[in-house]
């Protein structure tokens, strides 16, 4: 695999649980693509008049080490597969300084042309140079718990609120949040969610309550591994509105799955689906639920739901 970032996290890239927010594992790996992108004669792929880019279709994570404030990293990556319009690309992020990965990102891209919205066909270059970066799948990005089935494509706002759905999150995408060509950065379709996942009280009632007490957080949230499917690439001023429901629980991690959706047509922009667990921050292991917790949040569970 080649080497397609170098960097370190910073410390205003890390939460309040101590370590890399999710969403910067993501810019990360912007960055690695766009790497990826110069190795296969797209030099050009992501800046303002690119004829032809690379994007991203849907994207798996799974975490599988803390990455505390100042940590040198480093991504490698290479090309698992690819038709004649698109490629499936792995992206190991590695721990520098302790030789190990600290997370597994496999991302389907797009060969896309921007001025027609549309995919079209590799040159004969760029195949040469994707046969030349074939790797097969690493073992860090099987999942382990993430449903393995095509992406849901029956999601709308109505339906949502037919599953009675909870609204977690709202608000617009931002100027800053787009990329060169206008398209929402990968980043931020995980960001706009984690801001918005604590408003789900039957996913993790432990922190809410927490919070409605005044208490510190001895126990938070945090996410295993996670896939993210694009609907649409939305824009500068686009509304959006996420909906929430749990989809599995078991005593040690909860599935949640979130729609998020133009709240002006209703129809979807990106979904996700995420493992979760409560991680102990003193121990910084996951802890179990209890007994009465378990069985609040299996009543809560939404038969069926998918992203």
């Amino acid at each position: 695999m080649e080497v397609l970032w170098r960097g370190n996290a910073n410390a205003w890239e890390c939460d309040e649980l101590g370590h890399l927010n999710v969403r910067f594992y993501l810019a990360k790996a912007t960055e690695a693509v766009g790497a990826l992108a110069q190795m296969i004669a797209m030099p050009g792929a992501f800046q303002p008049r690119a004829t032809a880019t690379l994007l991203a279709r849907s994207m798996t994570i799974r975490f599988l080490a803390e990455v505390q404030p100042g940590a040198p990293l480093a991504i490698r990556g290479g090309v698992i597969d690819h038709d004649e319009t698109g490629l499936t690309a792995a992206l190991i992020l590695d721990h520098c300084a302790q030789e190990r990965a600290a997370a597994a990102i496999t991302v389907r891209l797009d060969h896309y042309a921007p001025d027609f919205a549309r995919t079209f066909p590799w040159s004969r270059r760029t195949r040469a140079a994707l046969d030349g970066l074939r790797v097969d799948t690493p073992a860090e990005c099987m999942p382990r718990s993430l449903s393995d089935g095509p992406p849901e494509r029956q999601v709308s706002l109505k339906r949502a609120d037919a599953l009675g759905l909870e609204a977690v999150g709202r608000g617009m995408i931002n100027p800053y949040e787009v990329d060169a060509l206008g398209h929402m950065r990968a980043e931020f379709a995980f960001g706009k969610i984690s801001n918005s996942v604590v408003h789900l009280e039957s996913g993790f009632p432990e922190q809410w309550a927490a919070f409605r007490e005044g208490r510190p957080l001895e126990a938070a949230s945090a996410v295993l591994e996670a896939r993210l499917n694009f609907h649409r690439w939305p824009r500068a001023g686009t509304g959006y509105v996420v909906r929430t429901g749990l989809a599995r629980v078991t005593d040690k991690v909860r599935t949640l799955v979130h729609w998020v959706c133009d709240p002006a047509d209703g129809k979807a922009l990106w979904t996700m689906e995420a493992v979760g667990c409560l991680m102990d921050l003193k121990a910084r292991k996951l802890k179990p639920a209890d007994p009465e917790t378990l069985a609040m949040m299996q009543a809560a569970v939404v038969d069926g739901l998918k992203a």
